[in-house]
This record gives structure tokens, C-alpha cells and sequence, in this order.
């Protein structure tokens, strides 16, 4: 499964990279996301390790994302490990006077799930698109 997804967000890249390389705002504008944080601390750098707790549908999870890629202001890569496997992508384009932001996701949808993949990919990206929305509120309102 692979989604991608983009906004333009009235802010420069450096405003929106700041906000969403700090995992304690992933819950100001992420669905589901009950808390987020850098395990050994900030500033991210490549290896550093994040903790995600969602809960979707009465069902608790949580998951631990390695950044595999950073460039400041212009890209940050992850990794899953563990019972869900998958990448993520958050990249930052100058755009006019503000910055596209961009989230992609990559996942292997297995098993029972396969079946589904249709299903999930169409709501998954709905989610996602719900989350730049909120991303980009949180951004251009002054909230961040």
C-alpha cells in the first residue's frame, strides 16, 4: 500500500520543518494519535527513535519509527519495525511564499488485511488528507 499526499502550507519550509520535526506536536494534527515522542530527545537525527500510541476503533497500539533520512527543512524519512512494517516520508519545497509539505506512507498490507488493501489505502489516504488539513491550520492560524 502507498499513499501520498501533499498541502501548501502558508509558512517557509524552516516553520513547518521545526514544527513537525518535534514529535510532541504530531497530536496537535494526526488522527488518532493518542501521544508521540522522541526516545533520547531532540533535535532528530538519523537513528533517532520515535514512540507513536494510536487508538483506532476502541483498539490501542502502539509503534516505534526509526528516521532513516533527514536533511533540515527538507526531508525526513522513517521505518517501522516490529508487527507493522512500513516507511514514511515528510518532505518540504519552498512553494512560492510558503512550503508543499508531503506526506507519503508505504506499507506491506498481509494476510486477512491483503483482502481489504483497497479499502484501507482509500481510508488511510482520507485520513492523511484530514491530518494535512488540520497540519496546516495549526500552522497558518498561529497555533504552532
Amino acid at each position: 500500500m502507498r499513499i501520498r499526499k501533499s498541502i501548501f502550507i502558508d509558512r517557509p519550509p524552516a516553520d513547518v520543518f521545526s514544527f513537525v520535526a518535534d514529535p510532541s506536536n504530531d497530536i496537535r494534527w494526526r488522527t488518532y494519535l493518542l501521544a508521540s515522542s522522541a526516545l533520547g530527545g531532540l533535535p532528530l537525527q538519523v537513528g533517532s527513535r520515535v514512540r507513536q500510541s494510536y487508538s483506532y476503533e476502541g483498539r490501542a497500539a502502539s509503534i516505534e519509527l526509526e528516521v532513516t533520512a533527514l536533511e533540515t527543512d527538507e526531508r525526513i524519512d522513517f521505518r517501522t519495525s516490529g508487527q507493522y512494517r512500513g516507511s514514511a516520508s515528510y518532505t518540504f519545497r519552498p512553494e512560492d511564499d510558503g512550503t508543499r509539505f508531503g506526506f507519503a506512507i508505504s506499507a506491506n498490507v498481509t494476510g486477512a488485511a491483503a483482502l481489504m488493501s483497497g479499502y484501507i489505502e482509500k481510508t488511510a489516504g482520507s485520513y492523511l488528507e484530514g491530518d494535512l488539513k488540520r497540519l496546516k491550520h495549526a500552522l497558518e492560524s498561529g497555533e504552532a
